[in-house]
């Protein structure tokens, strides 16, 4: 989501748009902030440096780290992807939302709904 938040408009970046504006609430842990700026810096994306940095300042801004207080083992298939959960469940979180087809083929865990940023938009 933060890729297309960043890159393009659409539903990630308007949900990007109402965090800023304080209408929801993003948490990260220190690993999905580390994943973040990892995939904002692959080449086939073309960010410049400025505009990831800029990007991150605002993510930092706007989101609340967390530290997670869970371990979960729930996506086999990529398993590093766990901390998406662990995140949404130590916030005790409503929603996950991610274009990850590991995470999203789960569609809920724990009562925490997870959605595509444009099924979340239709939804809410």
């Amino acid at each position: 989501m933060f890729v297309s938040a960043l890159g393009w408009k659409g539903a990630s970046h308007e949900i990007f748009n109402d965090c800023i504006k304080g209408d929801l609430v993003l948490f990260l842990s220190t690993e999905i902030f580390d994943e973040i700026k990892r995939v904002l810096n692959y080449p086939k994306f073309k960010f410049s440096q400025t505009e990831i940095d800029d990007f991150l300042d605002q993510v930092l801004g706007v989101g609340s780290l967390v530290e997670t207080e869970v371990k979960v083992e729930m996506i086999k298939d990529d398993p590093s992807d766990n901390k998406f959960l662990e995140c949404a469940i130590t916030v005790e979180a409503d929603y996950i939302i991610s274009r990850d087809p590991h995470i999203l083929k789960i569609k809920e865990f724990e009562g925490i709904k997870i959605r595509s940023p444009e099924v979340f938009k239709e939804e809410n």
